[in-house]
C-alpha cells in the first residue's frame, strides 16, 4: 500500500467532511425504533443527542444484548458483539493468562480509551510481554450485571478525550435504578471434559438515597474450572538423551504417569516415524501404544484409558503439558450513586472492587534440560534435581488480580447558563504472582518449591473540570461550546518478591566449591596444587573430568518466572495536564459540524496538541453521509517505560531459555542502541453512509484509515552472545549467564490500518410474534510501512497477517407472544496466517475461516422469573491444527482469537423484583 502523506490525508479527509453523515446504529436486536431513541453520552458533548443524530459511528448495546452472551468475562461479551474487537486466550503467556489484552480495529488495547459513566478507567497493572507490548485497562473487572448499556465509538477521539483514544472509545454505563433488582444463577459445562464446569452467581439491587437520590449495587461471584485441550507432550527419545534400545529398560525416559490415586504406573515418551506415543510400566516394559495421525490422538479419547492421569498438575487435568483456560474464581462488584441537591445540582459517584484468582501451567521442564542438571554438594556428593522431579516438572503459575476505584463529583448549571461538572477519581490495579511446583536451580538442594516472585501495581489519580454552554449565533441551532481541564497523576510500581525467588545461588557459576584447581590457580598460590579435589575422591595431579557435575551452570530464580529483586524493582511516577475546547452545531437543519482541539503536557516526555473535525449531512429522509478527520497520540505508559522482566520461552529445539526485557531508558537498552520512549502519533479519517429505506431497516457502512507513526512496540529478540553477555554483566544483571535473549520497548515502527464496518438491522412483526435480523461485519488490514531496525521478519509478518482480516456476526432473534425468545448467532472468523521463523522455514501456515454458532432460548415465566438455556459453538467448529506451532502437546494455535475450547452449554435462572 502506498503511504499517504499527511497533507494528502488531510486534504482527502477535509473533502469528506464537506459531506458528513449520521452514525451507525446499534447492533440492535430490539429494532430500529429503539435505536433511534437511544441517547448517547460519547462522541458528542451536546446533551440529548441520539445515536442517529451524531456525526461519528457509535454502537449501543443494551442489557438484553449483553445478557445474550453467557460469559462472565466482559472481554468475551464485547468480543461477541463487536466484530472489530478481538481477544485471544493465552494459556501459557505469563501474566497475559490472567489479564487478557484485546484489540479494536486491529490496534492494541492501549489504543482504545475505556470510560465508566463517561469517566476514564484506569489501566491494568500488566504490560503484555508478547506482540507489541500493550498496556491497557482490564475489562474483566467490570461485572456484566452492573451495566445498563455499552457504547462503542468507532472513531479516533484523542482531541475529545485525550491520550489512548486512537482506535476508539468504549463507555460502560452503570445501572441507576433506585428500586427493584435481580438475582441470577448460571451453570455452564463444556462437552470436551466432564470437569470443565463454570458457576456464576450475580445480584443487582437499587434503593433510594433520601428523597432525591439512588444507590445501585451489583456483585458477581464466579468459579470456572480449568480446561485441557492438548495432547501428550511431544518429547522424543533424542531430546531425552536416550536411544530407543535404552528406552526399553530405562523407566525415566519421559513423563511419569500416575493413576487417579496418585500411584506411579509408568513413564511415557513419543518417538518413531509415526509419532507413536509409548507408555511404559515402571520396569521399562511397554504398557500400551497410543497412535494418532499427524501426532494427534484419534477421535477415540485414549487419554483416560486405564485411569491414566498425569498427577503433576494435581487438578484433574490428565496431561503434563496443559493447554486450555486457567482455573479461576472471582468476586466483582460495583456501586453507583446519585443525589439531587436541587433542580440544577447533583452529587454523583461510583466505586468498584474486584478480586480474582487464577492459575495455569508453564512449559514442561523435561529431563535433560539445564534446570535438571546434576550438581555437587560442598561435601562432594551428587545432588540430582530429578530426585525431586523424576520425570521433569511443570511449574504452576498463580495470579491474584485486585482492582478497586472510586469517583466522586458534582454537576449542575449556574444561573448564567453554564453547565459544570467537577470530579475526582482514584484507580488501583495490582497483580500478585506465586509459583509452585518449581525450584530455583541455582540454589541446588536448598531451593524451595514454591515462591512469591513479586507484584505489579498501577495507580491513577485524576481531577476534571468540564464546562459547556449553548450560544445562539443565528444558525439553525445553537452552538454548543464545551471546554475543560484535567490533571492526572500516574504511578507504576514493580515490587520485590521473596528473596529465594531471585537469589543467585552458588550453582549459577562453575565449580562453586572450587574443587578443581587449575594451573593458574596453583601458580597464584593455591596450596593444594593442580588437581581435582572432590571430598572422598581426591586425585591430586589430575584435572577433573570436563563432564563432571561440578562444572554445570544452572538458571537463577524461581524457574518459569524469576522474582523481582532489588535490581528489577522500580517506581515510576508522572503527571500530566490537559485543556480542551469542543464546539458543535447544526449549521443548517441538514448539516452538523463538530470541531475539537486538545493540548496535553506530560512531565516525562513533553506535550502534544491534537484536533478533530466531524460532519454529518442529511441528504434526504432515508439517506445521510458522515465523515471525520483528526490527529491523535498516546503517551508511553509507566509500565512500558519501566518494565523489567526475565521469563522463560521455548527455543526452536524445544528447550526452555531465559528471556530478559529491560527498560528503554536504562543502561542495558542504551548499550544495545535503544532510546527513551516517546509518544505515538496518529492521523485518522473516516467516511460513512447511513440508509433507512424503510421504518424497520437500517444500514450503515463506514470506511476508516489510521496512520500511526513512532508506534511503541516490543522489539524482536536479540540473541545473547559474548558481546551482549558482557553488556549484561557490566550492568550487574542477575543471572546474566543464563539469559539467552533480550528485548526492549521502542518507537521503531510506522503502520497503516484500513478497514470497513458494516452494521445492518431489520425487524418485523408478524402473526407468530416479533423477529429481528442483525448483521455486523468488519474488514480490517494493518500494514507495517516502516519496520525500523528492531523488528524481525517473523514479527512483521505475524503482525500483518496474524489476525483474521474479516469478522462478522449475524444474529436472528424471535419473540413469541407467550414470552419465549429464541436467539441464534453465527460468528464468522476469516482466514489468517502465521510463521514461526524469520527465515520462513517452515513456510507460513494458512489457517482457514471458521463459523461458530451460538444459541439461547429464554422463557419469561412471569414478571418475576426467567429461565434461559443456551450453547456456544454448538457445532464444535475449531481452528485448524497448528502445524507451524506444534510443540509440547499443543493442537491448535493457543493464541487464536477463534474459540478453541469446544461446545459449551449453560442454563441460567433469573429472579426480578
Amino acid at each position: 500500500m502506498k503511504k499517504l502523506s499527511r497533507p494528502a490525508l488531510l486534504a482527502i479527509s477535509s473533502s469528506v467532511l464537506a459531506l458528513g453523515a449520521v452514525p451507525a446504529t446499534s447492533l440492535a436486536q430490539s429494532g430500529a425504533d429503539e435505536a433511534v431513541e437511544e441517547v448517547v453520552t460519547i462522541g458528542t458533548r451536546r446533551a440529548g443527542r441520539t445515536a442517529l443524530d451524531t456525526a461519528v459511528p457509535i454502537d449501543v448495546f443494551n442489557q438484553e444484548e449483553l445478557d445474550s452472551v453467557s460469559s462472565d468475562d466482559m472481554v468475551d461479551i464485547v468480543r461477541t458483539l463487536v466484530p472489530s474487537f478481538n481477544v485471544s486466550r493465552q494459556p501459557i503467556s505469563d501474566g497475559a493468562s490472567f489479564i487478557r489484552p484485546p484489540q479494536l480495529r486491529g490496534l492494541d488495547s492501549d489504543k482504545t480509551l475505556v470510560l465508566v459513566n463517561g469517566k476514564r478507567r484506569h489501566r491494568a497493572s500488566l504490560v503484555l510481554l508478547g506482540g507489541f507490548g500493550a498496556h491497557g485497562p482490564d475489562l474483566a473487572t467490570i461485572p456484566a450485571i452492573a451495566i445498563k448499556s455499552v457504547e462503542v465509538l468507532r472513531d479516533g477521539a484523542s482531541a475529545q478525550y485525550g491520550s489512548d483514544a486512537i482506535a476508539g472509545v468504549m463507555n460502560f454505563n452503570l445501572k441507576d435504578e433506585a428500586e427493584g433488582g435481580e438475582a441470577r444463577v448460571q451453570i455452564s459445562q463444556f462437552t470436551e471434559d466432564t470437569n470443565d464446569v463454570g458457576y456464576l452467581g450475580a445480584l443487582n439491587f437499587g434503593f433510594g438515597l433520601g428523597n432525591n437520590g439512588f444507590v445501585n449495587a451489583s456483585v458477581e461471584i464466579s468459579d470456572n474450572e480449568p480446561t485441557s485441550r492438548g495432547t501428550f507432550y511431544d518429547i522424543s527419545i533424542a531430546q531425552s538423551g536416550r536411544t530407543p534400545s535404552q528406552a526399553a529398560t530405562d523407566s525415566q525416559i519421559g513423563q511419569e504417569i500416575f493413576d487417579l490415586n496418585g500411584d506411579s504406573i509408568g513413564f511415557q515418551d513419543r518417538f518413531g516415524p509415526d509419532a507413536v506415543t509409548q507408555v511404559y510400566n515402571p520396569d521399562g516394559t511397554l504398557r500400551t501404544v497410543l497412535q494418532g495421525s499427524d501426532g494427534i490422538l484419534d477421535d477415540v479419547d485414549t487419554r483416560y484409558a486405564d485411569n491414566i492421569c498425569f498427577a503433576e498438575i494435581g487438578q484433574g487435568n490428565c496431561l503434563t503439558q496443559v493447554w486450555g483456560t486457567p482455573d479461576q474464581d472471582a468476586i466483582r462488584s460495583f456501586i453507583n450513586m446519585g443525589l439531587d441537591l436541587n433542580n440544577s445540582t447533583q452529587l454523583y459517584g461510583w466505586a468498584n472492587y474486584s478480586d480474582s484468582n487464577s492459575n495455569t501451567g508453564f512449559f514442561h521442564r523435561r529431563p535433560g534440560v539445564s534446570q535438571l542438571l546434576q550438581l555437587r554438594r560442598p561435601d562432594g556428593s551428587i545432588y540430582d534435581p530429578r530426585d525431586r522431579y523424576p520425570s521433569g516438572f511443570t511449574p504452576r503459575f498463580f495470579g491474584n488480580v485486585i482492582d478497586y476505584s472510586f469517583l466522586g463529583g458534582i454537576r449542575g448549571e449556574w444561573d448564567n447558563g453554564f453547565s459544570y461538572d467537577f470530579s475526582g477519581r482514584f484507580g488501583h490495579n495490582e497483580i500478585n504472582y506465586e509459583m509452585r511446583n518449581t525450584l530455583n536451580p541455582s540454589m541446588g538442594p536448598a531451593s524451595p518449591t514454591a515462591f512469591t516472585p513479586g507484584s505489579l501495581e498501577n495507580e491513577e489519580t485524576e481531577f476534571n473540570a468540564d464546562f459547556s454552554k449553548a450560544f445562539d449565533i443565528g444558525w439553525a441551532n445553537d452552538v454548543n461550546l464545551a471546554f475543560g481541564f484535567a490533571y492526572r497523576d500516574e504511578g507504576y510500581d514493580i515490587l520485590a518478591g521473596d528473596p529465594a525467588s531471585f537469589e543467585i545461588g552458588p550453582y549459577a557459576a562453575r565449580d562453586p566449591w572450587n574443587f578443581n584447581v587449575d594451573a593458574d590457580e596453583a601458580a597464584a598460590g593455591d596450596p593444594r596444587g593442580v588437581g581435582c579435589y572432590i571430598p572422598g575422591q581426591e586425585t591430586p595431579g589430575t584435572e577433573c573430568n570436563p563432564g563432571d557435575p561440578i562444572f554445570n551452570v544452572v538458571p537463577v530464580g524461581s524457574n518459569g518466572f524469576p522474582g523481582y529483586g532489588s535490581d528489577f524493582t522500580s517506581q515510576y511516577d508522572r503527571d500530566s495536564f490537559a485543556v480542551y475546547v469542543d464546539a458543535e452545531t447544526d449549521i443548517t437543519d441538514n448539516f452538523l459540524m463538530n470541531a475539537a482541539v486538545r493540548f496535553e503536557d506530560f512531565s516525562d516526555f513533553g506535550n502534544e496538541t491534537t484536533f478533530k473535525l466531524a460532519g454529518r449531512l442529511i441528504v434526504n429522509d432515508a439517506f445521510s453521509i458522515r465523515g471525520s478527520v483528526g490527529t491523535g497520540f498516546r503517551a508511553p505508559t509507566g509500565g512500558q517505560i519501566s518494565t523489567v522482566n526475565v521469563s522463560t520461552r521455548i527455543a526452536d529445539d524445544g528447550s526452555p531459555v531465559a528471556e530478559g526485557i529491560f527498560p528503554s531508558n536504562g543502561p542495558v537498552a542504551g548499550a544495545f542502541g535503544f532510546e527513551t520512549l516517546d509518544a505515538e502519533t496518529s492521523n485518522q479519517a473516516t467516511f460513512g453512509i447511513t440508509a433507512t429505506p424503510t421504518e424497520n431497516l437500517t444500514i450503515t457502512l463506514d470506511a476508516y484509515y489510521i496512520e500511526m507513526e513512532d508506534r511503541i512496540v516490543l522489539s524482536s529478540q536479540f540473541n545473547v552472545g559474548p558481546t551482549e553477555l558482557a553488556i549484561l554483566q557490566a550492568n550487574n544483571v542477575p543471572g546474566a549467564e543464563t539469559i539467552a535473549q533480550v528485548r526492549f520497548f521502542t518507537n521503531d515502527v510506522d503502520t497503516e490500518t484500513t478497514g470497513i464496518d458494516l452494521v445492518a438491522s431489520y425487524n418485523w412483526d408478524w402473526s407468530l410474534g416479533n423477529s429481528a435480523i442483525n448483521v455486523a461485519a468488519n474488514w480490517n488490514d494493518t500494514e507495517i510501512t516502516d519496520p525500523g531496525q528492531f523488528l524481525n521478519a517473523e514479527s512483521v509478518f505475524d503482525e500483518e497477517n496474524g489476525l483474521p482480516n474479516s469478522r462478522a456476526n449475524i444474529t436472528f432473534r424471535h419473540t413469541w407472544e407467550n414470552d419465549i425468545t429464541f436467539t441464534l448467532r453465527g460468528n464468522y472468523f476469516g482466514s489468517y496466517e502465521n510463521v514461526n521463523d524469520s527465515d520462513f522455514d517452515p513456510p507460513p501456515q494458512n489457517f482457514g475461516s471458521v463459523t461458530q454458532f451460538d444459541f439461547d432460548v429464554t422463557w419469561d415465566i412471569n414478571d418475576t422469573y426467567r429461565l434461559t438455556f443456551g450453547g456456544n459453538n454448538i457445532f464444535d467448529e475449531l481452528p485448524d491444527v497448528a502445524i507451524s506451532e506444534a510443540c509440547c502437546g499443543r493442537i491448535v494455535a493457543s493464541g487464536s482469537v477463534m474459540d478453541w475450547q469446544g461446545p459449551q452449554y449453560f442454563v441460567r435462572g433469573q429472579i426480578n423484583w
